[in-house]
């Protein structure tokens, strides 16, 4: 009788690559990828615990923000002296009163790069907010730039090494434009409600929690919750998917502090402002293709996350040069220091439930930071 043959490391490694493949589609739902796959449900929990979360691999859901009536604003702002100190304060109270979900400190200048998902039938008045508080004293610059939509990239797993940690790719050099080749359209706007949202945020924050341990938290019932997930969540596609956070950074609730491996990529943000349909197109064949693009938005302007591998930055950097040569003078360029930047949860706090509708009051709103910016110039004298 033969012995049964032990799968070799590559074996080992494709059958972890299909199993994450999966994951940025489904979730950490165990039961369906193992029917998918064809394998025991034992392997691929075995597999999914010591390939991806002992590797300290978060996976969160990402959400379809334009599914939630939302539109994206980026801000690049700088704070005056006197503000700098409180930035993480105020970015923390930004994100329950005034929609903004993450933010990150440039190396070189010192600027902020911040994403805000906003109403769209509130957009210009939450626009209006950021640029006020530069009147007020806040920022000492502030830009702003809107976006039709936005996505976080899935993992292209098949250029990773989940044993070594280590990224193989060669193919840098652009390819030919294809017009049709980098098509996509923003999701229509969705029925949700205030349960929906809790739901969202907690597998934002983790998706691994189950449906019970959410129930427990949230102290809603199981079959109502269950419900919520399944005829909404799940159905209405609030989430378009699933984050393997390859990265490493994260954020821990329990201890309500950012995490990151220091040292392991380079993270640069990519601006081009008043772009095309055209150079947007072209833009995202080209930035797409590769293993390192985390995610992007685009409209009136693009905007692209990039992780190098810290071995790879200088072929990354030639990468972003040549593809963005013809647009010279519209390009920023920010590498990112990630031990200064987080991302928060949806802002669900600014959910109605009652008027079943976003909320934005930008004159109470401005007489809170207001009191915010006095005790500040108070404190700092």
């Amino acid at each position: 009788m033969t012995a049964p043959v032990e799968p070799g490391p590559e074996d080992v490694n494709s059958r972890t690559v299909q199993l994450v493949k999966l994951l940025t589609e489904l979730g950490p739902d165990v039961p369906e990828i193992s029917r998918r796959l064809g394998q025991f449900k034992e392997s691929v929990r075995y597999r999914y615990k010591e390939k991806v979360l002992n590797r300290g691999i978060a996976v969160a859901a990402a959400v379809d923000y334009e599914r939630l009536g939302l539109k994206r604003l980026i801000l690049v702002l700088d704070f005056n002296e006197e503000y700098k100190g409180y930035a993480q304060a105020i970015f923390t109270a930004m994100n329950e009163l005034s929609y903004l979900i993450s933010y990150s400190r440039a190396l070189v200048g010192g600027q902020y790069v911040v994403n805000v998902s906003a109403p769209a039938d509130s957009f210009q008045e939450v626009k209006d907010f950021y640029l006020a508080l530069k009147d007020k004293g806040m920022f000492r610059s502030v830009e702003a730039l809107e976006f039709d939509w936005v996505r976080t990239v899935p993992m292209k797993a098949e250029f990773y090494d989940f044993d070594t940690g280590r990224w193989d790719f060669q193919r840098w050099d652009p390819p030919t434009v294809d017009p049709d080749a980098a098509a996509y359209m923003p999701s229509n706007s969705s029925k949700f409600d205030y349960v929906d949202l809790l739901i969202i945020k907690e597998l934002q924050m983790d998706a691994n929690k189950s449906l019970k341990e959410i129930s427990d938290k949230l102290d809603i019932s199981y079959k109502k919750l269950a419900w919520h997930h399944t005829t909404h969540v799940r159905s209405k596609k609030l989430i378009s998917g699933y984050i393997v956070n390859w990265m490493g950074t994260g954020y821990d609730y329990a201890i309500d502090k950012a995490l990151h491996r220091k040292h392991r990529y380079f993270a640069v943000d990519l601006v081009v402002r008043n772009v095309s349909e055209y150079e947007t197109v072209c833009l995202r064949q080209q930035v797409d293709r590769i293993p390192f693009l985390w995610g992007e938005a685009a409209g009136t302007n693009y905007f692209a996350q990039f992780a190098f591998p810290v071995d790879l930055v200088v072929e990354g950097l030639q990468f972003i040069g040549k593809v963005t040569a013809p647009l010279k003078d519209r390009v920023s360029l920010y590498t990112i220091d990630q031990t200064d930047a987080t991302r928060f949860t949806v802002s669900y706090k600014q959910y109605d439930s009652g008027r079943k509708k976003w909320q934005f009051d930008k004159p109470s709103l401005l007489a809170k930071f207001d009191e915010l910016i006095m005790q500040i110039r108070i404190g700092s004298r």
